[in-house]
């Protein structure tokens, strides 16, 4: 578990670099594809609740402290998406294209719907116009696109750089 933490949380904080420098400038129509989000997603499902609460928690805190948001804010959206995604780390059949769309699909309205509330709630702002735009459509395209190619590359990576000698199993 304590390996599978430590994976996780290397990779999104790569991507926490990346995604907050190159990839701001790959911006299409006012918006990009969340990178975070849809692979933090496609490691929940895999990892399961415990571990993606406890990934999602460091990375939302980590995503707090290079933005704008308030200190939490983050926190809060990615563990609750840790457990709720992870509750399907098991019981899912996975198909290489239209699962990992729906995951991808998911994640980015449920990150819409959690923000808004959470804005709604706390007062931070007009929560409508944040959060519901043509550039969530868009956002949600770039999402549903990403999903599949990240959890093929995953695969790969997978089975590429996994230890042949564990046994079965492993």
């Amino acid at each position: 578990m304590i390996r599978s933490i430590l994976w996780a949380l290397g990779i999104l904080g790569v991507l926490l670099l990346l995604q907050t420098t190159l990839l701001s400038y790959f911006v299409i129509y006012g918006t990009k594809p969340d990178v975070i989000l849809v692979v933090f997603v496609v490691l929940a499902t895999l990892n399961g609740s415990f571990t993606s609460q406890i990934v999602g928690f460091v990375i939302g805190l980590a995503l707090d402290i290079v933005s704008l948001s308030p200190l939490g804010f983050h926190a809060f959206l990615f563990s609750l998406a840790g457990y709720l995604f992870g509750l399907g780390s098991g019981k899912i059949y996975f198909d290489p294209l239209v699962i990992p769309a729906l995951l991808g699909f998911l994640a980015t309205a449920y990150y819409a719907v959690g923000g808004f509330l959470l804005t709604f709630i706390f007062h931070l702002g007009d929560p409508w116009s944040a959060w519901f735009h043509l550039g969530l459509l868009i956002q949600l395209l770039l999402n549903v696109i990403l999903a599949p190619v990240v959890y093929w590359l995953q695969g790969w990576i997978r089975e590429r750089f996994q230890n042949p000698r564990r046994g079965f199993g492993g």
